[in-house]
């Protein structure tokens, strides 16, 4: 019991650690200025979202459960002895990346995924808490319906944390208020400028740079937008939104008409 508060106070000093030094890197060089109320958005909507997955996770288990026993695990074992442990390890990196670039365009196609992801988008101050911004049923139901890594790859547990600590980087740092110069390295990996052109409010950058780490992805599926030197749009919806805790937690239910914002599909 010790041992579980040691590592639950461990996580908690760590996030606390992450948040407070992203804090300072977006006010050191930032690329805009974020008001205190839009960082108190973000914060209010995240929490909600937060807390709303985590009490209906055991329903998504269940549900993902049923399917994968229907479906089976595991159809493609992977191995994992000697060096080929990195290479499953970079298989399961391109196959991860694959999915959720898929899964991301369809958020934007389908009406009913955008009235979700939309939440996400309407953040007109975008923090490294931004990538947290998430509708609280888009997590439920991907987790519940959309159990394919699981399906297709018997995945080792250690693997699996390898590759969400892979993923941290280049997708939840992809939302920091930073200034950060890559050059011509800007379509290696995704990174805060490349993902600041997917949340721009201008019709030019409509439906682009999806990738969540390669944006290789981006180019060669057409959706690329490789952002000049100086180019950090604003972003946000228009017109522009501002959540309180009942947008939190009916937000689709106001947003599945067409026509709501820059990136509305059709």
């Amino acid at each position: 019991m010790s041992s579980e508060i040691s590592k639950a106070v461990l996580l908690a000093a760590i996030f606390l650690g992450v948040i407070y030094g992203s804090r300072i890197l977006e006010k050191r060089w930032p690329i805009a200025d974020v008001s205190r109320a839009e960082f108190r958005d973000d914060w209010l909507a995240v929490i909600v979202s937060v807390g709303l997955e985590h009490m209906l996770a055991p329903i998504a288990a269940i549900s993902a459960g049923a399917i994968m026993s229907y479906a089976g695990v595991g159809w493609i074992a992977l191995p994992t002895e000697g060096y080929w442990w990195f290479v499953s390890l970079a298989i399961v990196v391109v196959a991860l990346d694959l999915y959720k670039y898929t899964f991301h365009r369809l958020q934007h196609a389908i009406p009913f995924l955008w009235a979700m992801h939309s939440f996400h988008h309407s953040a007109n101050g975008i923090t490294f808490i931004t990538g947290a911004r998430h509708f609280w049923l888009e997590r439920v139901l991907s987790d519940a319906f959309l159990p394919v890594l699981a399906i297709l790859f018997r995945i080792p547990p250690e693997m699996a944390i390898a590759a969400a600590f892979i993923f941290f980087v280049p997708d939840a740092c992809a939302h920091l208020n930073i200034r950060i110069p890559l050059g011509r390295f800007v379509t290696w990996i995704n990174n805060p400028q490349w993902h600041r052109i997917h949340h721009s409010i201008h019709p030019e950058h409509r439906d682009k740079n999806f990738a969540a780490f390669f944006p290789l992805l981006d180019i060669l599926f057409g959706t690329a937008w490789v952002p000049k030197p100086d180019e950090y749009p604003a972003t946000g919806l228009v017109p522009a939104e501002r959540v309180d805790i009942i947008n939190s937690v009916i937000w689709p239910i106001r947003h599945l008409r067409q026509g709501q914002s820059k990136n509305e599909p059709g």
